[in-house]
């Protein structure tokens, strides 16, 4: 019994803790990113964790705005797009504790390229849902969940999440919850780690 009350208080204060560092911050959607399904995605994470994020979509980053959007997320293969000045902005964003997300790439030979030109110092590793959603604070049912993650981490903190040959914007326009819970969890964890 104590050590359910100890869990809930520690989720409470994580929780409190993430509300008011969450405040102004952004979600950054480059390329062919679906607003409204991100959205979906951000309200489920509001109603359950309590933390708030906005979106700004297609913005040209440079290094006066960038710190602005702790978590950047690019669709469609839209990372091959990136300018050089825009590579390095990005690889320094994510080594001072920013997250980028790229969601359902579908080249692994283009990823490895993009990885050698954003962070060529960083190693990749392919994450099992189990190890990444643990715990699983939001009860997500991983044998409903059909994805591929590749991550980069710097200092034991994850910068860099790659989404192969799946979708999770796909997923959040439909309003997949066990997907919705997915992206929720992604952010929880990038807030209060």
């Amino acid at each position: 019994m104590m050590k359910k009350f100890i869990i809930i208080l520690a989720i409470i204060i994580v929780s409190f803790h993430s509300l008011l560092f969450s405040q102004d911050q952004k979600v950054l959607l480059m390329g062919e990113c679906d607003e409204m399904g991100t959205r979906n995605m951000l309200n489920y994470l509001d109603q359950r964790a309590k933390i708030s994020l906005s979106i700004e979509k297609n913005i040209a980053i440079s290094e006066k705005n960038i710190s602005g959007y702790p978590i950047i997320l690019i669709c469609s293969n839209g990372y091959l797009k990136l300018t050089n000045d825009e590579v390095v902005l990005l690889g320094n964003h994510l080594k001072q504790g920013g997250l980028l997300i790229l969601d359902n790439i579908t080249s692994d030979y283009t990823f490895s390229i993009f990885l050698k030109k954003i962070l060529p110092e960083f190693n990749t590793k392919n994450i099992s849902l189990k190890e990444f959603f643990a715990p699983n604070i939001l009860g997500i049912d991983l044998e409903k969940i059909d994805i591929t993650l590749e991550g980069l981490f710097i200092n034991n903190r994850l910068a860099l999440l790659g989404v192969k040959k799946s979708s999770l914007i796909k997923k959040w326009i439909d309003e997949d919850e066990e997907f919705l819970k997915v992206g929720s969890s992604i952010i929880f964890y990038d807030f209060t780690k």
